[in-house]
C-alpha cells in the first residue's frame, strides 16, 4: 500500500522552501494513517496473541522505516517510562523529527505529535523491538551484497 512511498523527513517549514510542502504533506498523512493502524489493532492483537500478524500486516502496508518513524514519535513523548527497553530508547532518541526543532508561536502546533500513539508503553516496546529486529534484517543483505562484489571484483581483477 504505502510501504514503498519513501518518509519526507524534513520540516514542513523546509520543504514549503523547498517547494515540496505537497511532498511532506503526502508523507505526513500516510504518517497519520500509519499512527491510526496501529492505535486502531496492536492492542488487540497483543492481546489475542497476534502481534506477529499485526506486524506483518503494518509493514507491508506502510514499511519498517515508517512505522518505527511514527512509533519513534510515541517513544520520545515517553522516555521516562521504564517499560521501555533501553535498546528502544536509543534507536527511538536516532530518529530526527525537524519539526521539533523550530520555535513556534503559541498558537502552532508541532505537527508531529499527532503521530504520538495511546497505546500501551509494553505493546509498542513489542512491536518497536520486532521492527529493529527487521531492519537489521534488511540492512544484513546489503552487508552481504558488498562481501560478494567485493569477490567478484577481485575475481576479475585477477583474470585481468
Amino acid at each position: 500500500m504505502y510501504a514503498t512511498i519513501p518518509v519526507y523527513y524534513p520540516s514542513l517549514e523546509e520543504a514549503d522552501r523547498k517547494d515540496e510542502a505537497a511532498l511532506w504533506c503526502d508523507s505526513y498523512n500516510i504518517n497519520l494513517s500509519c499512527r491510526n493502524f496501529i492505535q486502531d489493532k496492536a492492542m488487540t492483537a497483543f492481546n489475542i496473541r497476534e502481534l506477529d500478524a499485526f506486524i506483518e500486516e503494518l509493514v507491508r502496508c506502510y514499511g519498517t522505516e515508517r512505522a518505527m518513524y511514527v512509533l519513534s514519535r510515541t517513544i520520545q513523548f515517553s522516555d521516562w517510562d521504564a517499560r521501555f527497553d533501553q535498546a528502544v530508547l536509543d534507536r527511538a532518541d536516532k530518529t530526527d523529527f525537524p519539526d521539533t526543532r523550530e520555535p513556534r508561536k503559541a498558537y502552532q502546533v508541532d505537527p508531529t505529535t499527532r503521530y504520538v500513539t495511546e497505546v500501551d508503553p509494553c505493546v509498542v516496546n513489542a512491536v518497536f523491538v520486532k521492527l529493529m529486529e527487521l531492519e537489521d534484517e534488511q540492512e544484513e543483505p546489503n552487508y552481504m551484497d558488498e562481501i560478494e562484489q567485493d569477490g567478484l571484483d577481485e575475481d576479475m581483477t585477477a583474470e585481468l
